[in-house]
């Protein structure tokens, strides 16, 4: 059987029109040199509501799952509790991102800062290559940013640290 994909592009600003996504053309085109067959491509609005519906859909739809965007610092970065609300769950301040923004930011951190050590209960915090902004796996989710220079980074951390989709991002890439 063939190992599936689907992609969940976050942003009031693409659907505007303001942005154009990048994203999705670039993780297509690396998934299907790993032999994976993207099925689905969205597109929604920075609702919680909206975020959780589809992402629950594509997780139980699709071997493994990558969301675009909503992940950061400001009042409508809302991809991290949706993701939390597809899986029931808390979302919860990761001592590990913490650790990893103080770092990065020599122990000035403010409330906004702190947000982006938030992440869903029992999700996996990617920070291995200084990595210092919401980038986490989810069970079969990857929630990667959407700024494309940050989400090609945070995909190159998910290959290495995902041991739930290995079949995805092998050991030797």
């Amino acid at each position: 059987m063939a190992r599936t994909a689907g992609i969940v592009l976050i942003g009031n600003e693409l659907l505007s029109g303001k942005v154009a996504d990048v994203n999705a053309v670039y993780l297509c085109r690396e998934l299907r040199a790993l032999g994976v067959d993207v099925r689905r491509v969205v597109v929604i609005p920075d609702e919680i509501d909206t975020i959780a519906a589809e992402v629950a859909e594509f997780s139980r739809s699709f071997d493994v799952v990558f969301t675009s965007g909503g992940v950061g610092p400001t009042h409508d970065d809302v991809t991290i509790e949706g993701v939390a609300r597809a899986f029931g769950v808390p979302v919860v301040r990761d001592p590990t991102m913490v650790a990893a923004l103080e770092s990065f930011y020599g122990g000035s951190l403010n409330a906004a800062r702190l947000r982006m050590a938030e992440i869903p209960q029992g999700a996996e915090p990617m920070t291995a290559d200084g990595l210092v902004f919401p980038a986490v796996i989810m069970k079969n989710v990857h929630v990667l940013p959407g700024v494309p220079e940050l989400f090609r980074k945070s995909s190159t951390a998910s290959r290495s640290a995902s041991a739930t989709c290995p079949f995805i991002w092998p050991a030797s890439t």
